[in-house]
């Protein structure tokens, strides 16, 4: 008896298989750790090289940039443009995917298919953990993923904890031009730019990315445009606000580390917060 216990103690954690809730609230049922794994999404396939599961990816989809090594991995498509065929070609076991309209019918062919699909796709901050955690267990690299989210959280919570006192901040985040385009508060970048201690303008706006006009930004009078653009780009950007008859500081950040839901999002969240807390202290009043 004693024998038969230490046997069963000794079974892997997914030795009766594993259930998972993606971020669609979908249980996703496997025999055993995914050992072929198609990572869709940008943040999905850099949450992946996090834990530790680089070795299982075989395919991605066609912006997954980061890491370099990701570059390498046979590319399946681009978002709304999903090549079927080629993924299952690649013979996966797990498909990890942002789902929207434009993704949706891949995806559903693929469940069709019998394949797995876990959505990925972190709403808030908060929820990165949620799918670090969700994706080690699928790919059998709990304990890794575990220690990336303790360790995520823990200094979100100290960067939070940094600027919840400080003075607010009204800051216009930029996301596009021609036509130029700023997010309400719903949006991912949104809570990032919270935690720096600011506050949105038009996150009260009913779209979820409103179009942004010279008379609307004259109205908000913000003290910081940050543009999620290269440098080069953002200055493009800019160009069209300089006439207005104010002076906001005006902030580039490159968009795909602080865009993306992925770890990469804290070092890219402190050194924005850094430099807003330094225009903080320059101007004691609002910018005017």
């Amino acid at each position: 008896m004693k024998h038969w216990l230490f046997l069963i103690a000794c079974l892997p954690v997914w030795a009766n298989g594993i259930e998972v809730r993606d971020d669609a609230d979908r249980l996703i049922k496997l025999t055993q750790p995914a050992r072929r794994i198609v990572s869709l999404s940008p943040h999905a396939t850099e949450l992946l090289y996090a834990i530790g599961a680089a070795d299982k990816l075989v395919g991605r989809d066609g912006a997954s940039d980061y890491p370099a090594a990701a570059k390498r991995l046979p590319a399946v498509g681009q978002y709304g443009a999903f090549n079927v065929e080629a993924i299952v070609a690649l013979r996966p076991d797990l498909v990890v995917a942002w789902e929207g309209p434009q993704a949706g019918p891949a995806t559903k062919r693929l469940r069709e298919l019998g394949i797995a699909v876990f959505a990925s796709q972190p709403g808030s901050v908060a929820a990165i953990g949620s799918s670090l955690r969700g994706l080690g267990q699928l790919s059998g690299q709990g304990s890794q993923a575990e220690a990336a989210a303790q360790a995520f959280e823990q200094g979100w919570r100290a960067l939070e904890q940094r600027y919840r006192q400080a003075r607010p901040l009204q800051v216009v985040t930029q996301v596009g031009d021609e036509p130029a385009m700023t997010v309400n508060d719903k949006q991912f970048v949104a809570a990032v730019l919270r935690s720096c201690g600011t506050r949105n303008p038009f996150g009260g706006e009913p779209a979820a990315i409103p179009l942004l006009s010279a008379e609307a930004l004259l109205a908000a009078k913000p003290d910081a445009v940050v543009a999620l653009a290269e440098a080069s780009t953002a200055q493009q950007w800019f160009a069209r606000w300089r006439g207005l008859p104010f002076r906001p500081a005006y902030l580039a950040v490159e968009p795909d580390s602080l865009g993306r839901p992925g770890l990469r999002v804290l070092p890219a969240a402190v050194a924005l917060c850094k430099r807003l807390d330094a225009l903080r202290r320059a101007t004691p009043t609002k910018i005017d």
